[in-house]
């Protein structure tokens, strides 16, 4: 199973991560799942953790330093980086991802784990495997749609980029976002507007 492992958690919550990326501006795509896994005393998967990625931010390492133009002089953002090195060292770039589910072997629980992942944990982007492993259900979904800590107007289109995204790495990708527009319109059925909009954004 070909895995990329992308960064590591920083902080960590029972219901949402920050993952700090190793490479700078290489972070999942908004919707994109991710996994964060325990080993046992082996060294092999014990256990892992799934998420869906809700915001990318890149800012400065240290907390008030102002960033500061200077491609004036150059052709492109990459003739700036080769001429500033030290750039891609004073900044980093960070996401926050709201916890989905978790699983133990090959059985995928969707609903919160008993606890968060550990600060330093390895985040990967999830395999098509893993993402097909665990889209099996869309009982993810209502803490999804309900997670705190970002934007309400945001939240939509977390939901949605996270199905349009995974939809297209399944067997069955209509069937996939049928399965998902459904389970949606259960839970909004008493906000006909908001789900409207969602179902709107749902095809790839």
């Amino acid at each position: 199973m070909v895995r990329r492992r992308i960064g590591e958690v920083v902080e960590s919550s029972t219901h949402q991560f920050t993952a700090q990326c190793y490479t700078l501006y290489d972070s999942p795509p908004l919707g994109g799942l991710v996994r964060t896994e325990s080993r046992n005393s082996d060294g092999e998967s014990a256990s892992g953790l799934y998420a869906v990625v809700s915001g990318v931010t890149t800012a400065p390492l240290e907390p008030g330093r102002t960033i500061l133009a200077r491609g004036e002089a150059e052709e492109s953002e990459e003739d700036l980086y080769r001429s500033h090195p030290q750039l891609a060292r004073l900044m980093s770039t960070r996401f926050e991802a709201v916890i989905v589910g978790h699983d133990s072997g090959h059985t995928v629980r969707h609903y919160l784990p008993d606890h968060p992942p550990r600060v330093h944990a390895f985040v990967f982007a999830a395999s098509d495997e893993y993402a097909t492993r665990f889209a099996v259900s869309v009982d993810f979904l209502p803490l999804l749609v309900n997670a705190s800590g970002y934007g309400g107007g945001q939240t939509d289109e977390v939901v949605a980029a996270c199905i349009r995204g995974l939809s297209v790495r399944l067997p069955d990708p209509e069937g996939f976002r049928i399965r998902a527009g459904k389970a949606l319109a259960n839970q909004l059925s008493g906000d006909l507007p908001r789900l409207d909009s969602l179902l709107k954004r749902l095809s790839p």
